[in-house]
């Protein structure tokens, strides 16, 4: 049982850790494109940056969800 809720909390805070790091790291990235690529091109790399934070976070929300269902299926 405390044991449980120990694992619960650390999550928590690797999962809000994680998110503060992946926003630093999104508006680092735009800063680079913004220093980088020329003002022609910038707009077409922000779309691929976007992009590929939205199919990574489609990702982690799917397995994350077919993860807790496969814990509530073996529970019962």
């Amino acid at each position: 049982m405390f044991e449980d809720v120990v694992k619960k909390v650390l999550i928590i805070i690797t999962l809000v850790v994680l998110i503060v790091s992946v926003a630093g790291l999104y508006m680092a990235l735009n800063a680079v494109i913004d220093i980088f690529i020329g003002y022609k091109y910038a707009p077409i790399y922000k779309v691929l940056l976007n992009l590929a934070i939205l199919v990574l976070a489609v990702y982690v929300l799917k397995t994350l969800i077919y993860e807790r269902k496969e814990t509530s299926t073996e529970k019962e």
